[in-house]
Parts: C-alpha cells; structure tokens; sequence
C-alpha cells in the first residue's frame, strides 16, 4: 500500500468509524491482507489485536505508545518534510497498530485505560513515538491517567503546544509531576508560543532537530567520530541560537549515567540537540 494509500485508507476509519473494504492492491496470502483481517476482527467487537503497549528495542529500551502520524499531529509543521513515522507505516503491523491505537485514544477505551494501568512499577514510558496529542480531550485523558500512576516516569515529545496551553489554563497549572515534556521543533507554532510553552511545570525543554551534512555515527561504535559529529551539531546549534546544547546520542537511555535526559528534571532548560535523521 502507498503512503498516500494507507493515509486515505486510516482517514476515513477515522472520520467514519467503519472499515473500508480492502484494498484491491494487496496480494492474496501478504503481510497487508493478514492484518488487515486481523485488524478487521478489532473493528468488529473493539478487542485489540495489536499490543498497545509497546516493548523497547536497542535504539529505544523503554515501552512506548504511537499513534497514527500526521492525522493526529495539530501543531505539525516544518517537521512534516522529514517524519520518520512516515516511513513506519510501510510495514503492515506498525501500520494497523498505529491505527487501533487511535481509535483507542478517540473512545478513550477501556482496553487502553486497562493497559496503561497494567503497566510494570516504577517503568519508564514513552507517550507518543508515532503522532501526537490530537485534541484537548485526549491530553486531559492521558494527564488523567498519569497522575493515576505516579510510580511510573513518563515523557514525550509534542508540537501541540496550543493544546498545553489551553490545558494548563484550564486546570490552573496543575500536572501530573511524573510527566514530561520535551518541545519538538518544526512546529507550526513562532517563538512567542514557544517561550510560554517553556514557563510551564510539564515543559522539561527544547529537543531540537537540526540539518547536518553528514549522518550521525554510532557512539558505541566509533566514538570519535561521533565526537566529532557532536562538535558539528554544537556549532549549528550555536549558529541558530542555541548558545549551549546537549546532544543526543541517538539511542534512547544511552544519554547519561543517570537516566534518559529527555525524561529529567535535572535536564530541565537545557536544550537537547539531534540531527534531523
């Protein structure tokens, strides 16, 4: 299925709620046709055939939770030009989990709300690999469900940030202290929102993607030429207003003795740099 497909295909589940017949593109026996049935038992008694939760790999050794990209991505801008999610949705599993778990999110579901109160103690998760708060609902939902779990440490990136504002407003600054956010840039949003998104209690700071000529090497693999590359990325930061920076070693919780820095306090103000990949 093309990206362009399987955006039309996810769009109209979501605005009409039914499934769509399958495409006639997809070939008798293939991974597409297999999990769109098994997609299709979900649509039909809304019992998840995909996990909700996802479990870490090496690049991100933490559970994390996706949603379907771009459709649920208010604040999207710039960034739209290099999504990596949008590759993700090639493969059929990604794809159609991605898809249930908005749905979920949309009914606020029970089998979502039941999963995320499963989860292991004293975890660290990752709300949103793969889109974003898609409405004001959907944050409040999911402050609601965090401050229910606050043995758990939860962090995130978003360009919603109109949506944080409104929320904050809201219910007088009140969030869950175990929530963390990380501003992504490439929003569509100037540096006045910014600058007030950077005031609130949830804001631990910028995560900024950064064009860069050459690809970032492993660390772990060669670390001086991943200091080098690091000394680059420094210097664009610096040449587009990021006096200081951390940079980001492309594997999640690899960052610091101490933990992830996206997802500590100790890291709050400080501007984390990566580049776009």
């Amino acid at each position: 299925m093309s990206r362009k497909q399987a955006m039309g295909f996810a769009r109209e589940v979501l605005e009409t709620g039914k499934l769509p017949p399958m495409p006639d593109t997809f070939k008798t026996g293939s991974d597409w046709e297999r999990y769109y049935l098994k997609f299709a038992e979900f649509m039909s008694d809304g019992v998840p055939r995909f996990t909700v939760f996802v479990e870490g790999n090496d690049k991100l050794p933490f559970l994390h939770f996706g949603a379907m990209p771009v459709l649920t991505c208010p604040g999207a801008g710039d960034c739209l030009n290099w999504c990596y999610s949008l590759s993700s949705i090639r493969y059929p599993a990604t794809y159609y989990r991605l898809l249930q778990n908005t749905l979920l999110i949309m009914r606020q579901d029970k089998a979502l709300t039941d999963a995320f109160m499963a989860l292991p103690k004293d975890t660290t998760i990752r709300l949103y690999v793969d889109g974003d708060f898609g409405d004001i609902q959907t944050l409040e939902y999911w402050m609601y469900l965090i401050s229910k779990r606050p043995d758990l440490t939860v962090y995130g990136y978003s360009k919603s940030w109109a949506l944080f504002l409104e929320y904050d407003a809201k219910h007088d600054g009140n969030w869950p202290t175990n929530y963390f956010l990380n501003l992504s840039s490439g929003s569509i949003y100037g540096e006045a929102m910014k600058q007030r998104m950077l005031k609130l209690y949830v804001c631990r700071g910028e995560f900024v993607a950064l064009q860069v000529p050459e690809k970032m090497p492993l660390k772990d693999k060669n670390p001086t030429a991943w200091a080098q590359w690091a000394k680059v990325l420094k210097d664009i930061g610096r040449a587009n207003g990021y006096s200081t920076g951390f940079v980001c070693p492309g594997k999640c919780g690899t960052c610091t003795p101490k933990g992830h820095a996206c997802g500590l306090p100790q890291f709050k103000g400080i501007p984390i740099l990566i580049g776009i990949h």
